[in-house]
């Protein structure tokens, strides 16, 4: 019986793989479900189960031994980093971006005004468009931007950011910023490309870039 309960956790870790894979082939960044408020609903619990525990213990074994910062500041006005838990909420921020797809955001977090769910899976990327609203959409003022560990996705939108305020005038500038205060940065092939784009519809269409 016991043996029997593994391979079916097995098989149910395997299939949410399965459908995980495919939603990054069609770039479905909100195959999880994630909701505006930042909260997961209650199907995607009931079928992402194993994988959203995988994720999850992951998460918490890399913050518990990581002695990398859990925020870095690019600018006064920009802030990079992981995601938080609510003891480690400082200071206030006028926008507060979620990257994950993959996780609820805790409520002090989501009780911001600032708050700002704009879900993106591991890895992958948003179309240049869908960035472009997102960046335009916050607020002026000081905000943070943060995925899971604070590399890619996180990378990706505080690039986006950068560029559109004129603090960058390349992506290639840009990244040196951010690799100075968080060396860890690294964009996937594909957050390479959607960024590029970025950067050149801006040049095209008169941005500050």
């Amino acid at each position: 019986m016991a043996e029997r309960g593994w391979v079916l956790i097995a098989v149910w870790l395997g299939f949410d793989f399965v459908v995980l894979g495919v939603a990054h082939g069609r770039g479905s960044h909100k195959v999880f479900g994630k909701r505006a408020d930042g909260t997961l609903p209650w199907w995607s619990w009931l079928v992402f189960l194993p994988l959203l525990l995988y994720t999850t213990a992951v998460w918490h074994l890399i913050r518990a031994i990581s002695r990398e910062p859990v925020r870095n500041e690019v600018t006064r006005q920009l802030m990079v980093g992981r995601r938080l838990v609510a003891s480690e909420l400082e200071g206030e921020f006028d926008n507060f971006v979620d990257l994950t797809a993959e996780f609820s955001e805790p409520s002090v977090i989501r009780r911001s005004p600032g708050y700002r769910c704009f879900p993106i899976l591991d890895g992958a990327a948003p179309t240049p468009e869908a960035l472009r609203a997102a960046v335009a959409s916050l607020r002026p003022g000081r905000t943070y931007v943060h995925c899971a560990q604070g590399h890619g996705r996180t990378g990706l939108f505080a690039l986006a950011v950068l560029l559109d305020s004129g603090v960058a005038r390349s992506v290639d500038d840009g990244m040196r910023m951010l690799s100075v205060v968080r060396p860890a940065i690294r964009l996937s092939r594909e957050q390479e490309r959607c960024i590029e784009m970025y950067a050149r519809a801006s040049r095209v269409t008169g941005g500050s870039t």
